[in-house]
């Protein structure tokens, strides 16, 4: 015997297939549709995705005295051995320093310099595939000529 909300067709008897809304054909259209966006969201997923690798090389570090303590405005040059261009910047109130879009390729020159003191000249090379390099500067007391 059926039910009122049976005969008014707001509830289906699941036990007849004809009246279920999942018969076999649209099941499998169902499982197909939500196959593709599984599919869709492993590919991608930032877990399955490949590192990218930076464009450019960032140097970053101290410039600091033979106490260790932060030299403010103390000139840092960095040079291009390729190009033979140099940039220079002075170091910040805490002595640190900063020089970014470095070409990966590229071999650089880094020294720092003040009140006629100065560090030795470091290398950064271009075979160093580290994205980002901390080099920290020591001015010596020796005065340069």
């Amino acid at each position: 015997m059926d039910s009122p909300l049976e005969r008014s067709g707001v509830v289906s008897d699941i036990r007849r297939p004809e009246m279920c809304c999942w018969s076999d054909k649209p099941r499998a259209k169902v499982v197909a549709a939500f196959a593709l966006v599984l599919l869709g969201l492993i590919s991608s997923s930032p877990v399955w995705a490949k590192e990218k690798k930076p464009l450019t090389k960032t140097v970053t570090g101290f410039v600091l005295d033979e106490a260790e303590k932060p030299i403010e405005g103390a000139s840092v040059e960095l040079t291009d051995a390729q190009t033979s261009k140099v940039i220079a910047i002075y170091s910040q109130e805490d002595g640190s320093y900063h020089f970014d879009d470095l070409s990966f390729s590229h071999d650089y020159k880094i020294k720092a310099s003040f009140k006629g003191s100065s560090s030795e000249t470091r290398r950064i090379s271009s075979m160093d595939m580290r994205a980002r390099l901390v080099m920290n500067l020591t001015l010596s007391a020796q005065k340069t000529q």
